[in-house]
């Protein structure tokens, strides 16, 4: 596969700190970066896993007939 080298302009506090989290990946900040663009260009018929939790809690979807409200919601 040929490849081309991207420029992009980045902060340096950016650039930093995704080189460490890329580290504690195992990882260079290059090839996050090139998983991030093959991520964004896969084939639309590919569900991604949060795709897939949808469909499958909305099929599985269940009304029991209680409802909640904002109050009862951050009840601690």
């Amino acid at each position: 596969m040929a490849t081309k080298n991207l420029t992009i302009r980045l902060s340096d506090q950016l650039i930093e700190a995704n080189k460490k989290y890329a580290k504690k990946l195992g990882k260079s900040l290059n090839e996050m970066i090139r998983e991030f663009l093959q991520r964004n260009v896969q084939n639309e018929d590919e569900k991604s896993w949060a795709d897939e939790w949808i469909e499958f809690s909305e099929k599985n979807a269940k009304d029991i007939g209680y409802t909640w409200n904002r109050e009862e919601a951050n009840e601690r």
